[in-house]
């Protein structure tokens, strides 16, 4: 594959992770402490985000594997399919606030809105990788480069959403966001074409597709250490902002080096820094997972995260928070960099058993047990908010936090983690991925 090929699909990957990440780290935020609405209101909420998932992603695999059109199959949802992704970004962001229950429908309408149009775009553009990329270097390597532009866009949602929240508004903050992340996916699709001799039949069943994909234990077992990394990251991003503003105590302006940062401007640095350290660490990874393998690399990560969780755990002020939050830097970027590689080599196997690419249905069954970490980590904020006394701000600047909520906080975006953590190696230590690798260097390379 050419430099420039490599570079336009994984500019792809910065437009649907800067609106993605924008709504998963402000969206529980913006509804719950600027808003008004009950953490338990909000939980109830992700449940049923989470049922909406369990068959919108693979339903999107399945229409994305089954389109045909001169463009190929999964072009046309690429380069259509930011716009509806921005549109309904932006919709969140600017919802009706006279009464809480029309408010709170209007937020669940507008999520299963952004997640259908999201999905769609997202599953279309991880089946591609799939399909353009042959073996472990240029897989490891594509994945590597389409992090990194992933890891500019997370500064940007990080950064970017808190500063644009606070200075501009909110729905500013959707509108801008949401254009950006739309015109990029746009542009991911140039120099790429899919090759038709990769179709299957347009009438194969959609639920025997999913059955048969879960009937793959290898796959069964990356499902579970790929929830259990996902939970990671949507836990850390849900709850910095409450864990910045109640455990750390940044309420106010404050200077450092003689630089005064507001307490949007501080949040963003907390994680702004420790990706920006992520990036060339990308590198490493690279030569790392060509080394010793998708699996053992994986294995590392989940360990990696366990000493920097601890220290935000404990920590109190801004400098032993950003202490935390570099330790988890390095892991960061192997997470990010694992799951795509291994779940290509998974679709190779299939593609060898069947004789046709269905990367649609791996990616959408894999999407929708993702998007389970959304909805657990929705209620397990709403239970552990619920248990400790957290105290809902409904739409005040300050409110003082109880002690035990603040411990509920610090356990939430730390200790469930590390939970997480465990739990995804003892996925990883079931996968013999050895006899993967053997399958996948005899099926057919799939054409660039």
């Amino acid at each position: 594959m050419k430099l420039g090929q490599k570079l336009t699909y994984s500019l792809g990957n910065f437009g649907n992770t800067i609106v993605y990440q924008a709504f998963t780290n402000r969206v529980q935020f913006y509804y719950i402490d600027v808003i008004g609405l009950s953490s338990s209101l909000i939980g109830s909420m992700w449940i049923l985000f989470g049922l909406w998932n369990a068959i919108n992603d693979p339903l999107m695999g399945q229409i994305s594997d089954r389109t045909r059109t001169p463009l190929g199959r999964r072009i046309p949802f690429i380069l259509f399919g930011g716009i509806p992704v921005g549109l309904t970004f932006f919709l969140l962001w600017i919802p009706p606030t006279g009464n809480r229950i029309v408010t709170a429908v209007y937020f669940l309408f507008t999520v299963f809105l952004f997640d259908t149009a999201i999905s769609l775009l997202v599953m279309a553009y991880n089946s591609l990788f799939a399909e353009i990329t042959d073996g472990l270097d240029e897989r490891s390597s594509l994945s590597a480069m389409r992090e990194a532009f992933a890891i500019v866009s997370l500064l940007a949602a990080f950064v970017l959403a808190p500063i644009l929240s606070t200075s501009v508004g909110w729905w500013q903050m959707g509108l801008i966001i949401g254009g950006l992340g739309a015109v990029t996916c746009m542009v991911s699709v140039i120099g790429h074409k899919e090759n038709p001799e990769n179709y299957g039949e347009t009438d194969t069943n959609f639920l025997a597709n999913i059955r048969e994909a879960l009937s793959n234990a290898t796959f069964r077992n990356y499902l579970g250490a790929n929830i259990a990394k996902e939970y990671v990251f949507v836990v850390l991003a849900a709850a910095l902002p409450f864990w910045s503003k109640y455990a750390l105590d940044i309420t106010g302006p404050a200077t450092y080096f003689g630089v005064t940062l507001g307490p949007g401007d501080q949040e963003a640095v907390l994680l702004g820094v420790p990706f920006v350290m992520a990036i060339p660490i990308l590198a490493i990874w690279n030569q790392v997972m060509k080394r010793i393998g998708v699996k053992r690399m994986w294995n590392i990560v989940f360990i990696m995260f366990i000493p920097g969780l601890l220290v935000m755990f404990f920590a109190n002020n801004f400098w032993t928070g950003l202490v935390g939050t570099l330790a988890i830097a390095p892991a960061l970027a192997g997470a990010m960099m694992v799951f795509m590689v291994m779940l290509s080599e998974i679709v190779d196997e299939d593609a060898r058993r069947v004789g046709y690419r269905r990367e649609g249905i791996f990616f959408g069954v894999n999407g929708a047990f993702q998007r389970l970490a959304y909805a657990v980590q929705g209620v397990t904020l709403a239970v552990i908010f619920g248990l400790t006394g957290f105290v809902e701000a409904g739409g005040q600047a300050l409110v003082a936090q109880p002690a035990s909520a603040v411990f509920g906080i610090r356990f939430l975006i730390a200790g469930t983690s590390i939970i997480a953590c465990l739990i995804g190696l003892v996925f990883l230590r079931r996968i013999n991925l050895p006899e993967v690798v053997e399958v996948i260097e005899k099926a057919p390379a799939p054409t660039k």
